[in-house]
């Protein structure tokens, strides 16, 4: 049985040959650098490019990185819910393969945590004089007009559900993860959801973030899709589907 990590960092990751190698060693290069012992998670949600072969060499260099293959594409939520309850870290992070985030933000998140969250999230909606936002303006429309429909019929008080940056503990992990059935953009949505019903504690933390050219986010297609899974995620509810421990 492999002993507990005090981190995971799980990535999900369909057709990041070019982006993920840079990411990745910031990434390692932070972690080796801390204290505390660690793993790093690449789900590959059924790459069609180099990622795999990529992540393999990666990972027989070094022992920290893991690579989970899924054998076709499921969607972002189902690559990121196989990482988070494969993972043996006592918190989990998932962080999106464009580094659009700095992994030195996870300093900020895991400190929420160590004073009483069960759930950071990472906000690019929360502004201080330490951090800042660069992203286009059609990214930023979509984001608002998203969370407002959130916040309206889902997520009431948190201001950037979709900021793929979010660390939890083990049970929330083992509690949430398993009742996620959307496998689109929309699962964010759906586990911060979930985490309302179960009464874990959630904190937005503020962060940097920077847009990253190459993107598979489509504006008005994945704001429809979105949309459709927020109305879902309601449905679901209705019908007693979070009641559980699991879905089948």
């Amino acid at each position: 049985m492999t002993e507990p990590l005090d981190i995971s960092v799980v990535i999900p990751a369909y057709n990041e040959e070019l982006r993920l190698p840079t990411y990745l060693s910031k990434v390692l290069e932070y972690l080796e650098a801390q204290p505390f012992s660690s793993e790093i998670i690449i789900v590959d949600d059924g790459s069609r490019d180099g990622t795999v072969a990529l992540i393999e060499r990666l990972a027989e260099e070094n022992r920290r990185v893991r690579l989970i293959r899924l054998p076709q594409n499921r969607g972002k939520g189902y690559a990121v819910k196989s990482g988070m309850l494969n993972a043996f870290g006592k918190l989990r992070l998932f962080t999106d393969a464009d580094g659009a985030t700095p992994i030195t933000e996870l300093a900020g998140l895991k400190k929420a945590i160590e004073e009483g969250a069960d759930v950071a999230v990472g906000s690019r909606a929360l502004r201080n004089d330490t951090h800042t936002v660069k992203t286009r303006f059609h990214r930023k429309l979509m984001g608002t007009v998203f969370n407002f429909i959130v916040r309206t019929l889902t997520v009431k008080g948190i201001n950037d559900t979709q900021c793929g940056f979010k660390l939890f503990s083990e049970d929330a992990v083992n509690a949430v993860f398993p009742l996620q059935r959307i496998h689109d953009f929309g699962f964010d949505v759906e586990v911060l959801f979930i985490c309302h019903k179960k009464g874990y504690r959630i904190v937005e933390v503020p962060i940097n973030w920077t847009d990253v050219p190459g993107t598979k986010v489509k504006l008005i297609r994945d704001s429809l899709r979105m949309f459709k899974d927020v109305v879902k995620i309601r449905l679901y509810d209705w019908r007693g589907g979070y009641q559980g421990n699991s879905l089948v």
